[in-house]
């Protein structure tokens, strides 16, 4: 991943030039969007602990479109590139919460083992908002789409003075935040055998 211009930047690359904040979108695009997600998390280890295995890919792209069309896109941020090969989603601290109809469908997607999910992490600091979550397509992957994704976000973000936080479950991911500007503050350990879980923050710049 590199370093590339924030966008805004006259000498920012030709292809950053597509990163773009979603107001709006078709149902067929979030349907790509959500493939991307399912895509990318395939081998994850919190997904695998989270989502049951009997057609998982399916379960996964179907939770993401929920989460998409009925929580990122009316109440979050949804940033992707002109290819709909990258999605990465930004809550706001006063989110609300999740209809009982949406929490039955996600329940179901999510098998047995959503049970897992209601283990509490640590409550991130008031008025903080969060990554959701990044993806990038396999074939895009390494490219920097990731990297323009998070830098155009986070730009937004320091534009209105909005620290970010999040979960990763993969200590492969951390340096990469870290380049980003997170830091960790708290490590917890999922039980019944699961994985660790990092929080991480960004204070504005």
């Amino acid at each position: 991943m590199d370093n590339s211009t924030l966008p805004g930047n006259p000498e920012k690359p030709r292809r950053l030039m597509s990163i773009r904040r979603m107001t709006e979108a078709s149902d067929a695009e979030i349907t790509t969007l959500a493939a991307v997600l399912a895509e990318a998390f395939a081998d994850y280890a919190w997904t695998n602990w989270t989502v049951d295995s009997d057609r998982r890919e399916a379960r996964i792209a179907a939770i993401h479109r929920l989460y998409l069309k009925h929580v990122a896109l009316p109440q979050g941020e949804i940033w992707t590139d002109g290819d709909l090969a990258g999605v990465a989603v930004l809550l706001p601290p006063d989110a609300a919460e999740l209809p009982q109809e949406l929490v039955d469908k996600l329940s179901a997607l999510h098998g047995e083992a959503g049970r897992r999910l209601q283990t509490e992490l640590p409550q991130q600091p008031d008025g903080t908002w969060t990554l959701a979550t990044i993806g990038v397509a396999p074939s895009k992957q390494g490219t920097g789409l990731g990297t323009a994704l998070m830098e155009a976000l986070l730009h937004n973000a320091d534009a209105h003075s909005r620290p970010v936080g999040l979960e990763t479950s993969a200590e492969s991911n951390l340096e990469f935040y870290r380049r980003l500007g997170f830091v960790v503050w708290a490590v917890s350990e999922m039980p019944s055998g699961g994985q660790l879980v990092w929080s991480m923050l960004r204070n504005p710049r």
